[in-house]
């Protein structure tokens, strides 16, 4: 063609390769202003999104916080079915690992929790997720002058010390009180068992709205705590769970209460009769 020669380049299979137009130029890259748009896309959006999993994380824990709660009062209801129809006290006198000693009889002390190991098998479950270092009941319990025996677990909850009975408490202090029998519970279902709790120090500090408790080992040092979204997870003697937010009040079957009335589930432990009534949850009042 008019005397003019062309190179043709070949591939390998011998298939003739056109020159691409992107081996002769520069690829060109992103502008300052093209990085700075999508660096602010992308914050919007995690702005959007880091709130949603927050709630979603957040939410995840109520649930297995109350799935503890469920297991701990299975285990309860396998316990009283293995005893006659009795609840455990809330703390008691017995040769067990989990215990503490009493310096004066040098008997081991421990609470329901450690009861219903033989049917939970795991300290996971008295724990809220929420709250992973929980104040172990070997802190709690070295405050009444008692030494640790042995391990002594962590607890993100509190029981109804009315169900569980009190030999722990002021002024019985690890009196050989009678245990409760199932019979004597009118309304398992409205009878609180387990609760989201926090122990207070005597003497504090605590939150506002919260009791500063006397001594070291009374009804006000575990308060019903809400920290799950303004609320906690409460079960009862039936075994069901149920969240209640902190403006619920606590109603009770006698008027000779811990603290008269009804009153704020944060100030409320959950709840006690001082006739040895188990106390029952109203409906949520706001």
């Amino acid at each position: 063609m008019n005397g003019m020669l062309y190179h043709q380049q070949t591939s390998a299979d011998g298939s003739i390769r056109q020159p691409r137009h992107g081996d002769q130029m520069r690829q060109r890259g992103f502008t300052l202003i093209e990085l700075l748009v999508v660096i602010a896309i992308i914050a919007i959006l995690a702005a959007m999104l880091f709130p949603v999993y927050a709630q979603a994380k957040q939410a995840a824990k109520k649930v297995t916080d109350a799935s503890n709660l469920r297991q701990n009062a299975t285990a309860i209801l396998m316990y009283v079915n293995d005893y006659d129809g009795m609840y455990p006290q809330s703390a008691y006198s017995l040769d067990h690992p989990l215990g503490v000693v009493v310096p004066a009889t040098n008997a081991r002390v421990y609470a329901a929790f450690d009861a219903i190991m033989p049917y939970t098998k795991s300290y996971d479950i008295f724990l809220d997720p929420s709250e992973p270092d929980a104040i172990p009941w070997k802190t709690v319990l070295n405050g009444l002058g008692l030494q640790p025996a042995g391990q002594v677990v962590r607890a993100s909850h509190a029981f109804n010390f009315a169900l569980f009975e009190d030999p722990a408490i002021a002024p019985n202090l690890f009196a050989a009180d009678p245990v409760r029998g199932e019979g004597e519970i009118p309304e398992p279902s409205r009878t609180t068992m387990f609760y989201d709790a926090k122990y207070f120090k005597a003497g504090g500090p605590v939150p506002e709205g919260y009791p500063v408790p006397p001594g070291p080992f009374d009804r006000t040092n575990f308060a019903g705590f809400a920290r799950h979204n303004g609320g906690l997870n409460i079960n009862f003697a039936d075994s069901h769970v149920r969240f209640y937010n902190k403006n619920a009040k606590i109603d009770a079957t006698a008027p000779d209460l811990y603290y008269g009335g009804g009153s704020d589930v944060r100030v409320y432990n959950l709840p006690y009769d001082l006739n040895g009534i188990p106390g029952v949850v109203a409906e949520p009042r706001a």
